[in-house]
């Protein structure tokens, strides 16, 4: 296939988790974020969903173990790590034939990385005593967020611009997504799905910066494509509470001490 000029378009496989229905899009945050990628590439590639119960039928799997997602370029050997994927499409398929998904502002590269993290711990939590300060962690990370959507980028000043004037701008780095915002997108969506149906925690509403940063993403035709149903996420991390009870239950059995 040709692409605004001679140079042949790469042949690009994209292998993803797969729902619990074993064929549907799986709710894996980096797979998304690669399929993403690509979508904002406009380039042509296909995709294949894995059900990861079935992993060993599949004949490219065996050697890569349980890696998921991974990518393979003109049948070359796969590449399994998702920074690298990201780093390697972007200088396989740089201007001008593609667009430039770098940031122009570091600071957008960094903004909101502290997020799954503390989402994580909190979601996976089972001891009360734990839970207050492990919700406020989450909570104050997505306040920084917050903070840094609604503060002007340098290039959102001018002579005509009040500096301590809120932004209005969509997305981390501006109006167009770049890709800190597919990094970071498909984890919070599993933050606001997983923590109001399974924790009861809602991203307040008066964090006005982060909503319009959700919002404006799932009007994006690259993010909705991408997109999988609320359900597997919650299905997703419900086995992760469950699993994470188990370990502190096992983790609080004592044996008693043999009598001297």
């Amino acid at each position: 296939m040709e692409n605004g000029g001679d140079q042949e378009e790469p042949k690009i496989e994209l292998f993803v988790k797969a729902a619990s229905d074993g064929t549907s899009l799986g709710d894996c945050v980096f797979c998304q974020r690669i399929f993403m990628i690509l979508c904002l590439k406009k380039i042509k590639f296909s995709v294949t969903t894995v059900d990861m119960t079935k992993k060993h039928l599949f004949k490219a799997l065996p050697s890569l173990g349980t890696k998921i997602p991974f990518l393979m370029i003109d049948g070359e050997e796969p590449i399994t790590d998702v920074t690298e994927m990201a780093n390697y499409l972007e200088k396989r398929l740089a201007p001008p034939m593609y667009p430039k998904l770098e940031p122009n502002n570091p600071e957008a590269a960094m903004a909101g990385t502290e997020i799954f993290q503390k989402f994580s711990k909190f979601i996976k939590n089972s001891s009360q005593a734990d839970e207050e300060r492990l919700q406020r962690a989450l909570y104050i990370s997505l306040v920084q967020l917050n903070e840094f959507l609604i503060r002007r980028l340098p290039d959102e000043i001018d002579d005509d611009t009040d500096e301590n004037s809120p932004s209005e701008r969509k997305f981390l780095d501006g109006d167009q997504l770049t890709h800190p915002d597919c990094n970071l997108l498909p984890k919070l969506h599993h933050v606001r799905v997983a923590t109001k149906a399974l924790k009861g925690f809602e991203i307040p509403q008066d964090l006005t910066g982060l909503w319009r940063y959700l919002n404006s993403a799932y009007e994006t035709e690259e993010f909705k494509k991408t997109l999988y149903p609320d359900e597997e996420v919650t299905k997703t991390w419900q086995k992760h509470m469950e699993s994470s009870a188990l370990m502190s239950r096992g983790n609080a059995v004592h044996v008693a001490p043999k009598a001297s």
